[in-house]
């Protein structure tokens, strides 16, 4: 496999590299099978979607036991923030499968879907898979506009980032503007859809909150307080830390300008592919490694986006997809870049 060292710029693996072949042209150069045939068999393998959401839960559960054991022989004020910032880590790989309910891809009964999204994953954040859907099929639609509604990525990647990440102000900027967006979606012919969907919103953020609340009393009254304070801060600090950090090394173009605006100015399409291993698999859990992948073809469930690279390897669009980088290389590309052109 080729390395991104070897290129010249890591906007060579952008989504417009692999959006110009056309589906239908496509043929996999060894069995004659044509896209077409070959996307029947793509069903999403829901025990494996589960199977990995179970063990994001069991990996909560060892940092926890792990810190409250830690706390026996190391001090509280060492224990915490690492517990923290491995909690905020599992949890945004959690988060992760809330997007790939948002492809209805969790559940083979759509309702069911949005239920189990909502119940396992989106109480963690407060979040409703609906309004949630609303959003991310815009950043679809819109990617590298300037009104595509997720757009970390608009931002440079640098020290000032960081500290906005790790310090909630980029979330709290998120949450506004996704605030906004929501209200100025135009009525659908169907208005008690959208008024489900408000009233579910603001049941998720209300059971989301006790359902901390509930969890932290529970540690503090079984004497855990540094685990207790490592979750708070793990869910407040961490968890979108590295959530606006993955977007970032996904999206942002390693030629963009700092000083350019990107909500006035299009950024342009910009998605990775990345290599696979602990960090690929788990920052990149839920596909997002494959994440070229996912943009050109939506509703592939993350399930089935190995075998559909294994596909495109083998037609004419192989060269898109032959690509791939670390998250660690991608964010020195990106950091470095970053620096040199404020330096300039």
């Amino acid at each position: 496999m080729q390395t991104a060292e070897h290129l010249e710029t890591t906007d060579l693996l952008d989504s417009a590299s692999l959006g110009r072949y056309k589906r239908s042209e496509l043929v996999d150069d060894t069995q004659g099978l044509t896209y077409a045939e070959f996307r029947k068999g793509l069903r999403p393998r829901f025990g494996v979607v589960w199977l990995h959401i179970g063990a994001g839960y069991a990996a909560l559960l060892l940092v926890a036991m792990a810190a409250a054991w830690g706390t026996r022989f190391v001090s509280a004020w060492l224990v915490a923030p690492v517990a923290a910032a491995l909690f905020g880590y599992v949890q945004a790989y959690l988060q992760l499968f809330f997007h790939e309910a948002a492809h209805f891809n969790i559940a083979p009964d759509r309702a069911w879907n949005d239920r189990l999204a909502n119940l396992f994953i989106g109480l963690l954040a407060g979040q409703d898979i609906k309004s949630y859907r609303q959003i991310h099929f815009g950043h679809h639609r819109h990617l590298g506009e300037t009104v595509d509604p997720e757009r970390t990525y608009f931002d440079p990647l640098n020290a000032r980032f960081l500290v906005e990440a790790l310090l909630v102000m980029k979330t709290l900027r998120v949450l506004r503007l996704r605030r906004e967006l929501l209200r100025a979606q135009p009525a659908s012919a169907d208005s008690s859809d959208s008024a489900t969907s408000s009233d579910t919103s603001r049941i998720q953020m209300v059971l989301g909150f006790f359902l901390h609340a509930a969890l932290l009393a529970a540690l503090f009254t079984l004497r855990l307080a540094p685990v207790a304070l490592a979750w708070m801060a793990g869910m407040v600090f961490f968890f979108p830390f590295f959530t606006a950090v993955r977007q970032v090394l996904e999206h942002r173009s390693e030629t963009a300008d700092d000083a350019v605006d990107y909500s006035q100015t299009p950024h342009g399409e910009v998605t990775r592919m990345f290599s696979s291993g602990p960090v690929g698999s788990t920052m990149g859990g839920a596909g997002f490694d494959r994440h070229l992948l996912h943009h050109w073809d939506p509703q592939v469930s993350y399930t089935r986006l190995p075998e559909l690279e294994r596909f495109l390897s083998h037609t004419r669009a192989a060269p898109a997809v032959s690509v791939k980088e670390s998250y660690f290389g991608a964010f020195r590309r990106l950091f470095r870049a970053g620096a040199r052109r404020g330096s300039v």
